[in-house]
């Protein structure tokens, strides 16, 4: 295995020799962290079937979100480790990451993450932070829709979604339980235009509002909660209806648990303290290499699949794809 790994022959001793953990603890925090995501992201991307024919099945989608690295932020305060990466909807693959530098935004480097991505005929949906006219812009030159959520905090854009007459357009309506509630959803869309009658809604390239209300029942406590979320999209024809934005909506959230939560528990990313250097980004890069990769052979739990991988040492390079 080091030997196809590319370790350094030790004549002395006639076999291949590891590098020793402090040389890999150097390299990690010297390694240019833009370079190596986007070595493994093409890698990645390259094995991806989340794109789909849009003549046949709804446009494939990419989760955009950001994670604070916990770990890398000093007691005494300060800034640590913010990444801001996305994912396909389906398959969860991670398609490209950025760090985002202490005191900038998100915002900010949307744009440049999504650059290094084939966003042609495919879906982007991010948080409400990421819902500003420039972004819309962005997609749409680039060819690609997006499914964007609206807060109260922007507070014309959302009162104005608000007094869509919601009243008098049909529901869409899905119901389903499991772990320990039950949960009915409701998805309105509403065509946006003058000839309607509507509110004018000055948003770049949207075609269409939504609102998507959400009543939960708790089995045990019996407690029931209701939640509801106004949004925006720019997608059109077959494709704009409610049970699609729905499921857009809700996969959306894939990035939280089948990457940031995988990464928090089953890695223990944030209980590292590893901060030299470009190490900590690195180090997420390659869970993200990890975490992708085993779903692509058909793993769908992760803290399964790492010791069927740790029992056999070949494991591991047959799903990097490294002949041994």
């Amino acid at each position: 295995m080091l030997a196809a790994l590319g370790a350094r022959f030790d004549p002395r001793h006639a076999r291949y020799a590891a590098p020793d953990e402090a040389t890999v603890r150097r390299v990690a925090g010297r390694v240019d962290g833009d370079l190596l995501d986007d070595v493994i992201s093409s890698w990645l991307a390259h094995r991806d079937t989340s794109n789909t024919d849009p003549a046949e099945t709804p446009p494939a989608a990419i989760a955009v979100d950001g994670k604070s690295l916990r770990g890398t932020f000093a007691r005494t305060g300060g800034a640590g480790v913010h990444l801001l990466a996305a994912i396909t909807h389906n398959t969860a693959t991670v398609l490209g990451q950025r760090q985002v530098p202490a005191g900038n935004s998100e915002i900010t480097w949307f744009q440049p993450l999504l650059d290094t991505i084939d966003l042609t005929g495919r879906v982007v949906t991010a948080d409400a932070l990421h819902t500003t006219a420039e972004h819309a812009r962005y997609l749409h030159q680039r060819g690609a829709y997006y499914v964007f959520t609206v807060k109260e905090n922007q507070h014309r854009l959302h009162g104005l979604l608000d007094t869509l007459p919601w009243h008098e357009i049909p529901a869409h309506i899905t119901s389903g339980s499991g772990h320990g509630r039950s949960e009915r959803r409701t998805v309105q869309l509403a065509p946006l235009g003058d000839f309607l009658g509507y509110p004018a809604i000055d948003f770049p390239h949207a075609s269409h509002a939504f609102l998507i209300e959400r009543y939960t029942t708790h089995h045990t406590s019996r407690k029931r909660s209701a939640h509801a979320a106004l949004g925006l999209t720019s997608l059109t024809g077959r494709y704009a209806h409610p049970a699609h934005i729905g499921d857009y909506v809700r996969s959306h959230w894939h990035i939280e648990n089948k990457l940031h939560w995988v990464r928090d528990v089953t890695y223990k990313e944030d209980q590292s303290r590893t901060r030299t250097g470009t190490a900590p980004r690195v180090m997420a890069s390659l869970r993200n290499l990890a975490t992708s990769t085993h779903r692509h052979t058909g793993h769908t739990n992760i803290a399964q699949a790492l010791p069927h991988t740790a029992r056999n040492t070949t494991r591991a390079l047959t799903l990097l794809a490294i002949p041994t």
